[in-house]
């Protein structure tokens, strides 16, 4: 078992199952999951509840070991942290608005225009996939 395996029940489960980047379902898109870690170990982050978080796969590895990335006016900002706030899902609305119509995530800080543009949250794949999640009902 590797070392974020360990954590794995309980990081999904204070996501409520979902990707803390891009919120799409892991439970309705046939693949797992991943453990990340938000301050990456290459970066001198550690293996505890406070620095990992759920993430898709195409969220994670577009992420790598990177904590920037650069906003729309090319400003380099710090990426956005779902441990920042006590409740995971108020923070997320701090800084994105996800469109029920298009499944389009836009952003409300420099911060998420940074993170949207990192991690390739509105590719096609991706708004495609939460666009039929939002259809299902399991984006809200």
């Amino acid at each position: 078992m590797s070392g974020t395996e360990g954590f794995r029940q309980i990081v999904a489960a204070r996501a409520g199952g979902t990707c803390e980047y891009c919120r799409l379902v892991e439970a309705a898109t046939g693949v797992t999951f991943h453990i990340e870690h938000v301050k990456p170990v290459s970066l001198g982050g550690r293996t505890v509840m406070g620095n990992l978080a759920l993430s898709c796969p195409g969220c994670n590895l577009a992420k790598g070991d990177r904590i920037e990335g650069t906003d729309n006016n090319d400003q380099i900002r710090l990426l956005f942290d779902p441990r920042d706030f006590e409740s995971t899902y108020l923070g997320w609305h701090l800084h994105f608005i996800l469109n029920s119509k298009t499944g389009l995530i836009a952003p409300r800080t420099p911060t998420a225009e940074a993170t949207i543009r990192m991690l390739r949250m509105n590719s096609a794949n991706r708004v495609f996939a939460r666009k039929l999640q939002i259809r299902a009902g399991l984006i809200g």
